[in-house]
């Protein structure tokens, strides 16, 4: 049976289930060697893994008995890894998820427009392997994906690029296909550019997570959250079409109000469910998908 929970906070309503572009400035020269190694203070700035697609951050719990899950952050369309540790709302999330235990890799997905594109996939499958080697990592690896970020969030766990216990999305794109023909021009120059396609052409097999992956995502827990009220990616078409289709126990639909990523939509009402949604996948999943290192 269906539960409706209305929280107190931003009139937020969640609901059970039923069922290579151009390079980014960074402040890190690629010619820097890679220092893949373990900071020495665990709350001090987060570890800079380098890349020259941009680098990206691991942010390491102050202790993990015995061992720690990982976070893997994708961003928004014009966002990088570096600038997102300027925001006041994201670093706050980063640093909720690090106190409760977790380890979080800030990801450039190889640049700020890059849509799911196969190099913001390779990108993440690399930052993925260098970063369980910084910590205790107990072989849960959860993605979260907000606005563009969404993409590559869904894309690594439904390719199989590394195992994934489960997937938040926020205000988040599922359907490229949606992006691609949904009018916005600035979207579709991105995606045109970002995929190497030429206006009108079809979508490769592959790239759109809403449609070249049927039934592959059904029973991966995801929390999704979102808005009606946004006009930059439509929720209807996109969260609410992935959560209708999927049929995990755990997972969750959580209505937000305002706009597209507006100020409210990082804030308790969010970050509550995603730290409950964390814990239920955890505690469904006692023996994690992927491989813990030794």
């Amino acid at each position: 049976m269906k539960r409706v929970v209305f929280p107190l906070l931003l009139g937020a309503v969640l609901v059970s289930p039923a069922a290579l572009t151009a390079l980014p400035p960074t402040q890190t020269a690629p010619s820097v060697p890679v220092r893949d190694t373990p900071p020495a203070d665990p709350h001090a700035a987060p570890l800079r893994l380098p890349h020259p697609l941009g680098d990206a951050f691991l942010y390491v719990p102050g202790a993990c008995t015995p061992a720690c899950p990982l976070v893997v952050v994708s961003h928004s369309r014009g966002m990088t890894a570096d600038l997102s540790l300027t925001r006041p709302h994201l670093t706050a999330l980063y640093a909720r998820l690090r106190d409760a235990g977790y380890a979080v890799l800030v990801s450039n997905d190889a640049g700020p427009t890059t849509w799911g594109a196969p190099q913001a996939i390779t990108y993440l499958a690399d930052m993925h392997a260098r970063a369980v080697r910084l910590f205790p990592f107990d072989g849960h690896i959860f993605n979260f994906g907000y606005s563009m970020g969404g993409l590559p969030a869904l894309l690594t766990a439904y390719a199989g690029v590394y195992p994934v216990s489960g997937v938040m999305l926020l205000d988040a794109q599922v359907s490229l296909e949606d992006a691609w023909r949904g009018g916005n021009p600035t979207f579709m120059a991105d995606i045109a550019a970002a995929h190497g396609l030429k206006p009108g052409e079809a979508l490769p097999p592959g790239r759109d997570p809403g449609r070249d992956y049927p039934g592959a995502g059904a029973a991966l827990p995801v929390l999704v959250a979102g808005s009606a009220a946004d006009s930059a990616v439509s929720f209807a078409r996109n969260g609410e079409v992935l959560y209708a289709a999927n049929t995990s126990p755990a997972s969750r639909l959580l209505h937000l109000d305002g706009p597209h990523l507006g100020g409210t939509h990082f804030g308790p009402a969010f970050a509550d469910e995603l730290m409950a949604f964390l814990a239920r996948v955890r505690q469904a999943q006692p023996d994690p998908l992927g491989h813990a290192d030794p």
